[in-house]
């Protein structure tokens, strides 16, 4: 589990020589304003629910559709970065809003190794770092890819096989009993990756004595896709 400075000189540095301006309103300073996004909040409210049947809760900071569609894609597809700032801000309001003041680990799903090239960077590793900068929560890498399967374009059933035989748990971290694991995704499309995670997870942890009783599992995305349920 990691810990990072919030706010790096390396950050002040080159947020003076590069400035960012806010995708919406054009305003200097972020990559998304607050202002603009406590607007897109209104029209875009996050939710939760705890009826399903893998996971404590689930946590989305809105429905995939209109500004946070479009940072979703810039920030996973064009190496947006600047993005990286608000989307975690919203994850942790998200949380804030709807949770008991449960101290998660959050554990970001795994990037396929040939979109971490391609792209520069772990996208779903940034955002987690950042969200732990943030808030009071640790990050634990404790899943790993096993398959390289990509699911952009494939149909539910694909993406449900595909999910399936993604993943596995690194038994080398060691997990402290009462931890509850805070899932990361982008998109909930089908839910096959997440699901397909919390499996893993799950089994893992009872491999090393964990009980069903004694595992705490929760997820976050930024965005649901419309007509998939959570449950």
């Amino acid at each position: 589990m990691n810990k990072r400075v919030k706010i790096t000189t390396l950050r002040i540095i080159l947020d003076m020589v590069f400035p960012c301006y806010c995708r919406e309103c054009g305003k200097i300073g972020a990559s998304f304003c607050e202002r603009c996004i406590l607007y897109n909040i209104k029209k875009n409210p996050p939710f939760f629910t705890k009826k399903d049947k893998d996971f404590r809760k689930i946590y989305a900071c809105g429905l995939r559709v209109g500004t946070l569609s479009n940072m979703i894609i810039e920030y996973k597809f064009f190496s947006r970065r600047g993005y990286v700032i608000s989307m975690a801000w919203m994850l942790n309001r998200t949380i804030s809003m709807f949770s008991d003041g449960e101290k998660y680990v959050v554990v970001p799903l795994p990037t396929i190794r040939k979109h971490i090239r391609s792209r520069g960077f772990d996208h779903m590793r940034y955002l987690a770092d950042e969200l732990m900068g943030l808030s009071s929560f640790s990050v634990c890498p404790i899943l790993k890819r096993k398959k390289a399967s990509v699911q952009v374009g494939a149909s539910a059933r694909e993406r449900l096989k595909q999910a399936s035989e993604a993943y596995e748990m690194d038994m080398s971290i060691k997990v402290e009993r009462g931890t509850h694991f805070l899932l990361l995704d982008d998109v909930w499309t089908t839910g096959a990756s997440m699901r397909a995670a919390a499996k893993v997870l799950r089994e893992g942890l009872k491999q090393i004595g964990f009980s069903e009783t004694e595992i705490k599992i929760s997820a976050i995305v930024l965005a649901k896709n419309d007509g998939y349920d959570f449950n």
